[in-house]
């Protein structure tokens, strides 16, 4: 779904966006959210007064609580790299300012939900744990069987801050201190139910990063492949042109360019002296070799070094035979040059 950037500065609302494309189009949350931090540099994130991120996580890990359904700007926003399995979730990294004006950070999980015109917040944690993650499906449990409220957890602000409750295990003991045998040990099935939820989101959470990854390394992979690919046919291109002006300056020479058939290039031997002169010597992949009298036909050297970037691949090499005497000299193994093939 793409925008025109004179339209994308219109866009403050999930209805804004949806009015510019068609309505067969899938709304994204992520393209929303890019819009947003690439125009605004902010991201106005609705909390739910009745759900986890108000309830456990904002009073736990930010000692602070609202009554009412309230609106926080997220900043300095960066895209987390772990895959939500949720499509209508994103996970951010950004600052807010906290209801004692202090501005804070964390990890945030915000998504779609039916009747807001913004992205709602889902979750959010000071630091991106697994661990965290567990403390907030245990404490969601929790606070569903009457075990915990926000304001209990408003008041554990504090030892949350001083590294007290690092994990869900520590919360568990402190309640368990204030709780009858009986409810410690619905509790613990609670818990445990908790614990077993989490590791499959988590186990399903990596599973869907591995694949995006995945993914992502086969689409650079293949982008590679093509510019290899183009690389290559251009290369070729070329080859095929230079072979052109030989044959138009063995013409010139009253001779006449052939090329042998394809074979692999094995090695190229500078300095061999054959038939009383310094050659280069080419040696290919069917055991045959090729020489040039290199004082006369590559006194630059060129035609050696180019054969060298050669070696290892598909050649043809030409030699310069006279018009009236085919074969004279391709048969007796001289070349001229070495061109690169399929």
């Amino acid at each position: 779904m793409q925008m025109k950037k004179n339209e994308q500065s219109k866009v403050t609302s999930f209805g804004d966006m949806k009015k510019l494309v068609t309505p067969s189009t899938v709304f994204d949350i992520h393209e929303f959210v890019i819009n947003q931090v690439n125009e605004y540099d902010s991201l106005d994130v609705v909390v739910l007064c009745n759900e986890h991120a108000n309830c456990d996580s904002l009073p736990l890990r930010y000692g602070m609580h609202f009554k009412t359904d309230e609106t926080i700007r997220l900043s300095r926003i960066k895209f987390s790299t772990r895959t939500q399995k949720d499509p209508n979730r994103i996970g951010l990294e950004a600052y807010f300012i906290d209801s004692n004006n202090i501005e804070q950070s964390g990890q945030f999980v915000i998504g779609t939900r039916r009747g807001f015109d913004k992205p709602v917040l889902i979750t959010v944690w000071r630091n991106d744990t697994d661990t965290e993650l567990h403390l907030s499906e245990v404490m969601i449990s929790l606070r569903k069987d009457g075990y915990l409220t926000p304001e209990v957890l408003l008041d554990l602000h504090p030892m949350y801050m001083q590294g007290k409750i690092a994990k869900h295990a520590d919360l568990v003991v402190l309640l368990g201190n204030t709780l009858s045998e009986q409810q410690v040990q619905r509790m613990s099935e609670i818990v445990a139910e908790a614990v077993s939820k989490t590791d499959q989101l988590i186990a399903e959470r990596d599973a869907a990063t591995a694949l995006a990854q995945e993914k992502a390394q086969d689409l650079e992979k293949e982008k590679g492949d093509h510019a290899i690919t183009k690389e290559r046919e251009k290369f070729l291109e070329k080859e095929v042109e230079r072979y052109k002006l030989e044959k138009l300056s063995a013409s010139r020479d009253n001779k006449q360019a052939t090329l042998s058939s394809p074979d692999t290039l094995v090695q190229v031997l500078e300095r061999q002296i054959y038939r009383g002169s310094s050659c280069t010597i080419l040696k290919m992949g069917d055991g045959s070799q090729r020489h040039m009298k290199t004082s006369t036909f590559d006194p630059t050297g060129s035609v050696t070094a180019h054969a060298k970037t050669l070696i290892g691949k598909r050649v043809r090499i030409s030699c310069w035979d006279p018009i009236n005497q085919p074969g004279r000299w391709s048969n007796e193994g001289y070349f001229r040059n070495v061109y690169a093939t399929e």
